[in-house]
Order: C-alpha cells, then structure tokens, then sequence
C-alpha cells in the first residue's frame, strides 16, 4: 500500500518560497542586459544597526504606497496619523525624486531615484528625497540608490537626500541605512546655488540622526551636518547624530578643478567661537579628497588658526580630529575603505532588504 504524502513542515514551505523567489530573481537577471544587471541590487547580506520603525500599531493604520514613476518630482499625500511604507518601482527607477511632507512612521526599503539635471540644492523638488515633515514621527530608509544619469556631471543637481524638520511635539527621527548616493553635481562659480550635497540636514531639532553604511560620491559637498537653521530658529541642535560605516568620495570637479571640497561638515557657521554643533559620534567614517589628504577644505571647522575650534589632520596616522568640539566624537579617515561600505549592485533595483542586528 502506497503511503500517503506527509505534509510539508513550516520550514520547508518556507525554503521553497525562498528558492522559487531566489530562482525568478536569478531568472530576471539572466534576461537583463548587462548595464541592468550592474544597476540591480543583490539580496543584502550585512546586518544593519536598526530596525524599521513599526507600521501601524492599535492606534495607527498602515498603508502601502506604490509609485510609479511619473519623470517629475513627485508628492505622495500622506496623512499625518498614519504610518506608511512607500514602494519604489522594483525594476526601474523614479526620475525626478520625491517629497516626504507627511506621515508619522514612514519607511522607504529598496529602490532607484534618478535626479534631475540642470538643477542646484535651492529647490526642494531638485533633491532625491526631501524630508520636511511637519508631523512627528520616524523617517526611514534603506537600500535606496539616488543616482546622477548625467555620466559626466557637466550640469548640477540637487541633494541626495535632505533634511527640513519641526522641534518639539513635532520633532523626528531620521535612519539612513544601506545608502548609495552618487554623482552629486555642482559648486558651479557662476551658479552660486549649486551648492549640491550628499546630505544636508539643515534643520533638525531635536532629532536622532542614524546613519549605518552610506556611500556617496560627490564633485561638490558631502556631509552637511551643520546645525545651522535650528540653532538660528529653534535655539537648539539635532539631539544626536550617529555616523556609522560612512565613505564619501570627493571627485574632480569640471569647474574647480582637482581642488578639495568639505567631505564633512559639521558645527555653525556663523558661531566658530562657540564651535555649536549636535552630538556626533562617528565609527569608520572615510574621506577621500582630490589631494589625497584631509589638511584643508575637507572638514568643517577648517584647519589652520582659529579662536575657536578647529580639525587637525595628523599625516602620518592619516586622519581628521576635531579639537574644541567636544560634541564631535570619533576620527576621519583619509582614502577609501578596503570595499566602499555601499557598492554599486547592492542597492536600488531589486533591492531585499537586510536582517538588522
């Protein structure tokens, strides 16, 4: 008598839908060309530091956005009590960027934002993301690549990614992880708005900035981390900021030339005596400037004499210290990591987002 099939345990259903996932991806890829195979991003491996913040919980509804990709910049309605996870397309990017002007817990996991050119960092819908929440809550996202098209970046865009947030009842947490940022293009002499960064976060009281791996690379400006628009408007400073396995390329720029540009910036402008800037830690953070060095124009405070605060790049051990900013704490290496933290292909397109720790 021929035995009856066994149902299948739990785990094996679950290995079968894993392989048949795994087999169509590797189908998708075979039938790609090669220039989509590069831009299509492999299952992430590495555990990152947080967990996405929960979508919808016994007083808050969850809701699922889906865009598509218009060839603008685009503002999806989010209302303010709800929690939302914005889907980019799988298979090709969304041209233009996009807005986060509402929500309470919004997410974006996995993607591709292609930024628009001629554009400079003066207007909002020139950036790849720009978060400028007037509602509470947590921003997050991961395993998204916000591309310059232009190869040769001859016309400026935007940011990367920036920030515009609300102290107080209204203040956010913002998470960047598992992040490629590249071809930032600008600090155009004639065009003095072409100020373009990897990431500004101009105004953020009161807010917990995590950063887990982010690659950006940039002919411009880096990291702008400067506390400037809070400290002016709200007297006050992001509440901390928390830089982990971060490296920002600096490229030649057509305009300048192979001159160094800020990779880091990160007290007030207006204040150097008081040397204000947010609570910073930073753990294998890199830059990597045309000159190969960090000795001027490269970190913000400058080196040099100063009455108030200023980095020190020490040559032999080749890295940047902040000295009279206690706020700051950690070092920037000069050079590259032996891998970037983000490489090209594991990011954007067909993004799976990784376990968290």
């Amino acid at each position: 008598m021929r035995g009856r099939a066994l149902p299948l345990l739990r785990s094996e259903r679950r290995a079968q839908v894993t392989l048949a996932g795994a087999l169509a991806f590797a189908l998708l890829l075979v039938l790609a060309s090669p220039a989509d195979r590069d831009r299509t991003a492999r299952t992430a491996l590495v555990a990152l530091t947080w967990s996405p913040p929960p979508c919808g919980d016994a007083e808050h509804v969850c809701r699922d956005v889906y865009l598509s990709d218009t060839g603008v910049n685009q503002t999806p309605r989010l209302e303010p009590d709800v929690d939302y996870r914005i889907h980019l397309p799988r298979y090709w990017p969304v041209v233009g960027g996009m807005q986060i002007r509402g929500g309470r817990n919004v997410q974006i996991r996995g993607g591709e934002i292609d930024l628009k050119t001629p554009c400079d960092d003066s207007m909002a819908a020139c950036h790849g993301i720009n978060v400028a929440k007037p509602t509470p809550g947590v921003v997050y996202i991961e395993g998204v690549y916000v591309r310059n098209p232009d190869p040769t970046h001859s016309l400026g865009t935007g940011d990367g990614i920036d920030v515009d947030l609300r102290p107080g009842t209204a203040a956010n947490d913002v998470v960047l992880q598992n992040v490629r940022i590249e071809g930032i293009a600008g600090c155009d002499p004639h065009h003095p708005a072409s100020d373009a960064d990897v990431l500004q976060v101009y105004r953020a009281p009161d807010a917990n900035i995590r950063i887990d791996r982010l690659t950006g690379l940039t002919d411009c400006q880096g990291m702008q981390l400067d506390p400037d628009l809070a400290w002016t408007r709200d007297g006050t400073t992001a509440r901390t900021q928390s830089l982990r396995r971060v490296n920002i390329d600096v490229l030649v720029n057509p305009h300048l030339g192979p001159r160094n540009r800020y990779a880091f910036w990160f007290t007030h402008r207006a204040d150097v005596d008081r040397c204000v800037a947010a609570p910073t830690t930073l753990d294998q953070v890199w830059a990597s400037e045309p000159d190969g060095t960090l000795d001027s124009e490269s970190v913000w405070p400058d080196t040099g004499p100063s009455r108030g605060c200023r980095s020190v790049w020490d040559a032999r051990g080749r890295q940047s210290t902040l000295l009279g900013v206690p706020e700051v704490r950690g070092v920037i290496r000069a050079g590259r990591p032996a891998r970037e933290f983000v490489p090209l292909g594991d990011v954007g397109l067909g993004y799976v987002p990784a376990p968290s720790t």
